[in-house]
């Protein structure tokens, strides 16, 4: 494997095209797909191509046909605009009600055109600018602080999934079918607390689908402890059950929500040229599930970071204390996004750390081939970048695997820009995610009105073993929880 590897950096452009060929189909076919296969099934498929990247450079054959990019320029002719590669096969597994939401969509072109259905829903200047949004966001910020008990463990995780949960609900499906889940066990908690269970056979679901749809029918008719391995059908029954309630609500036209935007928006310039609506449904499901889970995975990051760092939680509250009040008695967002750059450092650190996603974007090789960082890789290659590999590049981030949200405020102007350059936890290119505004909304709120008048220690249960990342599709932490203590402090602060 190591040779195999070394050889495959070592080749230049004249010779890999022939080197790639032999090494993949005479040398690897056998049983590096399995052996890749084994870091996926325990979910750390994501930390052996970072130690293979650390080991034998910025490309490295990953399995046969499959390789992992770790460079800048790289990654902008896989991801970007021109040259458009399309996504993998790996996406068909996240088809909605048989349709391709913006997310499972493969070729580039079709993509395009399905992302402006949304974009506009998504853009910064709505998110940040519709009054009702931020109002309900910090709405469900209050209803967590409210959760808390002085000096008593709460699983964060928990939490900032509830939080999640209630905030999409609320902007796909309009405020009369949002979730209510931090105040009250209901459905939704359930069904994504099995989802999350779900993320640890999520390898050998996409690896075997029809081995893994006679497996989890068979162990969930022998015991309802096996119930999450259905969780993601449980979920796309219940959002369409939702979907339809709010179909024939009475306010939906009157609601600043996804669904009135994709049904009764003129996205074709035609007034006869509806969108479908499996496909629509489609739309919302992904939506829902991409949110709750992206916003939660990285909120209780940056608590844990945050507990383990308790001059960053000082700074913050510093910060967050210069704030003027509004008549409510709340904290604008614009001053929370713009004028504590300690929180906005923290929240990077945690993006570079723990980026919440599976790491495989991955994009097709057109034809003809492609060169990338003086490799040639052959047509219909599967190419990925290592976020991971990105974001703890030794040179660019020293030390880089500390939490040091400080290299964030003390940079120079240049190494700054190539770092923010290099930062991708949203992905990168055309396809960027759209929900980047509203995740920086959600988050920061949260953890501005978590640490105005408290401050957080670690529970004896939360270790680093515990918070590892997996390499799941979420991205979730080992223990499916964050166990930390919330207590209150001086009003002075």
């Amino acid at each position: 494997m190591a040779k195999c590897l070394r050889d495959f950096r070592a080749k230049r452009v004249e010779t890999l095209a022939k080197t790639l060929a032999k090494t993949l189909a005479e040398t690897l076919a056998d049983w590096t797909g399995w052996y890749l296969g084994f870091y996926d099934l325990t979910s750390h498929r994501n930390d052996k191509i970072l130690d293979w990247h650390r080991k034998y450079g910025p490309v490295v054959c990953i399995g046969p046909n499959e390789v992992s990019v770790a460079t800048l320029d790289g990654t902008r002719k896989i991801y970007g605009t021109t040259f458009r590669w399309a996504k993998s096969n790996y996406f068909d597994h996240f088809k909605g009600y048989g349709m391709r939401s913006v997310f499972a969509t493969k070729e580039y072109e079709e993509h395009r055109q399905k992302r402006r259905f949304i974009s506009s829903f998504y853009q910064p200047s709505t998110i940040y600018k519709l009054p009702e949004i931020e109002h309900y966001v910090k709405d469900r910020a209050e209803a967590v602080v409210r959760q808390i008990q002085h000096d008593q463990p709460v699983d964060v995780y928990g939490l900032t999934d509830w939080y999640a949960i209630d905030i999409i609900t609320f902007l796909t499906l309009g405020p009369d079918f949002a979730s209510q889940s931090i105040e009250s066990p209901c459905v939704e908690r359930q069904i994504f607390a099995r989802l999350k269970q779900q993320q640890f056979v999520g390898p050998f679901r996409i690896r075997h689908p029809r081995a893994y749809a006679a497996f989890s029918r068979a162990y969930q008719w022998l015991s309802s402890k096996r119930s999450y391995l259905v969780a993601d059908d449980d979920l796309a029954s219940w959002c369409k059950d939702r979907i339809s309630a709010a179909m024939d609500g009475k306010r939906l036209l009157d609601s600043h929500s996804l669904l009135r935007h994709l049904l009764h928006h003129d996205h074709t310039g035609t007034e006869n040229a509806p969108l479908n609506r499996d496909y629509v449904a489609a739309e919302i499901l992904d939506n829902i599930n991409a949110a709750e889970a992206t916003v939660a995975v990285t909120a209780t990051y940056l608590l844990w970071r945050l507990t383990a760092a308790p001059l960053w939680q000082d700074n913050i509250r510093k910060e967050l204390a210069l704030l003027p009040v509004q008549e409510d008695g709340s904290l604008s967002f614009t001053d929370i996004d713009s004028r504590v750059p300690a929180l906005e450092a923290c929240l990077r650190e945690v993006y570079r750390l723990h980026p919440a996603s599976s790491g495989r974007a991955e994009r097709v090789v057109p034809q003809g081939g492609s060169v990338i960082s003086d490799f040639h890789l052959p047509e219909d290659t599967i190419v990925t970048t290592s976020v991971p590999a990105l974001h703890r590049d030794e040179v660019l981030f020293p030390d880089p695997d500390r939490f040091m949200p400080e290299r964030w405020l003390n940079a120079d102007p240049d190494t700054l820009k190539a770092r923010e350059a290099q930062l991708i936890p949203f992905g990168h290119g055309g396809r960027i995610c759209l929900g980047k505004a509203l995740a920086t909304l959600e988050i920061k709120v949260l953890i501005a009105s978590l640490y105005q008048q408290h401050k957080s220690v670690m529970e004896a249960s939360t270790t680093a073993e515990s918070m590892r990342q997996c390499s799941t599709h979420d991205a979730v932490p080992s223990a499916l929880k964050c166990e930390i203590r919330f207590q209150r402090v001086a009003e002075k602060c």
